[in-house]
């Protein structure tokens, strides 16, 4: 008997975007999604900061953000959970990011139904699939934004089987609420391998063609949802490149030689029992929040604590601005996880057995589906001008059937760290854990 896969890889970039359209030559029909919206593309980035522009696009911005700010402490539950999953580590350098598996999950929410869409929904924190929705909406407004300024580009796609009969109302659900563009071809085929291939490198600015180039369609493939986000991230006050120096970093395998950036100015210190946290601002975005254990701590310990979201989300106030002497490591670091295990311990069991999965959403003539891959691939890049990172989620599934004055501090990053990148709204864009940068 035939088997057929299903394959949903959800993407999250921080760089450019470049738009991408297929011909009728390439074998592959397309339906492309309307591209977000370019505010000012005419101007440079020293002309737009200072633009009326830029205060009326703020305006209508800062209202989106609000919405989803109100629903990042229901998210961060699913957030700190899943760091606690994929970031401890014994020596090796981690990184995920938590709203790329976020999305990946809805999308597979919403191909599921019954017990198995439930266990995704309790996983996400979310009481319905509507909710879930609506969760997705406020991301995406919140987190699209295409300015001189800052890039946060969200791109989705549905990769279609010419010869399968598809539920088209879950289809359709898919295209209107996630802005999924459509393709359809002959899966196995050499064309329609490319140009997935190809899109997902354009939508990642190519930062993660070291894992894409292994991407293909099989040839008994049922659907593919590919999500993708692009972000190039700017400090709101970059560090001079002439500050960095070669300093010695305390790593897990011992004293590294790295470039460390420095700069004295005023910042949010946020300190609790365990460790303490400096908070970079970038502009007109979120910010990246670098948690520095205390003596004696390990920086696991961060990511296994549920209360260290709980203290990036609250408000900062006057009273946690300090004058800092700040001295940062210019770091890179990208890795590839399997989510199996992940998955399965945070509560969603049933989407990976095929006798009691439910996939009827996606079609009623294919029974036993089951999900029995998942990896998420992320890398960041962090230096004097601000973050650049990319990561992708891959979930694929097979069917066994066919059915004023302030304190003067030091803040020096010289041993193991933890770092939490946000959106505007507060969503967490990257996490990692820093042990030992490589020299630069």
């Amino acid at each position: 008997m035939k088997k057929y896969r299903v394959m949903i890889v959800s993407g999250f970039v921080l760089a450019a975007g470049i738009a991408y359209m297929l011909s009728s030559s390439s074998g592959v029909s397309a339906v492309e999604a309307t591209d977000t919206e370019k505010i000012s593309p005419s101007l440079s980035l020293e002309e737009y900061m200072v633009s009326e522009e830029r205060v009326n696009w703020s305006d209508s911005y800062c209202a989106k953000v609000a919405k989803s700010k109100g629903i990042q402490t229901e998210i961060s539950e699913y957030e700190s959970a899943l760091m606690e999953e994929l970031l401890v580590s014994d020596t090796e350098n981690t990184v995920c990011s938590p709203i790329n598996t976020y999305f990946a999950l809805a999308l597979l929410a919403e191909v599921t139904g019954g017990e198995t869409r439930q266990q995704i929904l309790d996983v996400l924190n979310v009481k319905s699939i509507d909710a879930l929705r609506s969760n997705i909406d406020a991301l995406w407004k919140s987190n699209c934004v295409d300015t001189p300024a800052i890039k946060s580009l969200l791109a989705n796609s549905v990769w279609l089987n010419n010869a399968v009969d598809y539920n088209r109302s879950t289809l359709n659900r898919i295209a209107e609420s996630y802005h999924a563009s459509s393709f359809e071809g002959t899966p196995g085929s050499k064309r329609m391998d490319r140009a997935l291939r190809d899109w997902t490198d354009e939508k990642t600015g190519g930062l993660l063609s070291e894992y894409t180039k292994g991407m293909s369609l099989n040839e008994d493939m049922v659907v593919e949802l590919v999500s993708t986000v692009y972000l190039k991230a700017i400090w709101q006050d970059a560090f001079a490149p002439e500050a960095t120096s070669k300093e010695v970093f305390h790593g897990a395998s011992g004293d590294t030689a790295v470039d460390m950036m420095h700069a004295t100015r005023t910042a949010h210190v946020y300190r609790t029992d365990n460790f303490a946290a400096l908070e970079l601002d970038l502009t007109d975005s979120g910010s990246m929040y670098v948690l520095l254990p205390e003596e004696g701590v390990d920086v696991n310990e961060l990511a296994a604590d549920r209360s260290v979201m709980a203290t990036i989300l609250k408000e900062g106030s006057e009273d946690d601005l300090r004058l800092v002497n700040m001295s940062i490591p210019k770091f890179k670091v990208s890795s590839k996880l399997d989510l199996t295990d992940a998955i399965r311990a945070l509560g969603i069991t049933d989407a990976l057995d095929p006798a009691v999965s439910d996939y009827s959403p996606l079609t009623d003539e294919l029974v036993g589906i089951c999900l029995d891959k998942a990896e998420h691939a992320a890398m960041i890049d962090v230096d004097e001008d601000g973050v650049t990172g990319a990561a992708y989620t891959e979930l694929g599934m097979k069917v066994t059937s066919l059915m004023p004055e302030y304190e003067e501090v030091d803040f020096v990053v010289d041993r193991p760290f933890m770092f939490v990148i946000t959106g505007a709204d507060g969503a967490v864009l990257f996490s990692g854990i820093e042990r030992d940068p490589l020299e630069q």
